[in-house]
């Protein structure tokens, strides 16, 4: 009886340190998991990784915005590819000279940032810029000014 005893102690212990493990793990595992989330959410941090998940507008949507007037169109080529051609209406801020110059934008306007980037590495980098220094509405031209050529919509000059 007396050993009956002790090994229903011992597995009474044993439930309960399993069940202390568990606790620990899973909070491990959720504190974790929710610092992960607060690097990814933190540009500073990994700039590429929310780069690749900035929200960007298709051609034809961007043309009809375009087409009505009620976005600004941002070209971050340097001042040379703009001189020979861009989207009509279009502003030119090259990319490295957007942190000294982002304040002349309106932050009350959709913007609409484009490169001749092949996955618009340059205004995937500027949107995420521009949405963290107050313009929630901006997004990158998916394809780019070569998308935007290519779909036969106007460019100058």
């Amino acid at each position: 009886m007396d050993l009956d005893n002790r090994r229903g102690k011992a597995n009474v212990r044993l439930g309960f340190l399993s069940g202390v493990a568990l606790l620990i793990l899973v909070a491990v595992i959720f504190f974790t998991k929710l610092q992960i989330g607060k690097h990814a959410a933190d540009p500073d941090r990994d700039p590429q990784l929310n780069a690749q998940e900035v929200p960007r507008t298709g051609l034809v949507k961007a043309h009809k915005t375009w087409s009505g007037g009620s976005a600004l169109f941002l070209d971050l080529r340097p001042n040379s590819a703009f001189a020979r051609t861009h989207i009509p209406g279009a502003i030119s801020i090259p990319s490295e000279e957007l942190e000294s110059r982002y304040l002349d934008l309106p932050n009350d306007r959709t913007i609409i940032a484009y490169c001749d980037c092949p996955l618009e590495e340059a205004s995937a980098q500027a949107v995420l810029f521009l949405r963290t220094h107050g313009f929630p509405n901006a997004s990158a031209l998916r394809g780019g000014i070569d998308g935007w050529i290519q779909s036969g919509y106007p460019i100058e000059p």
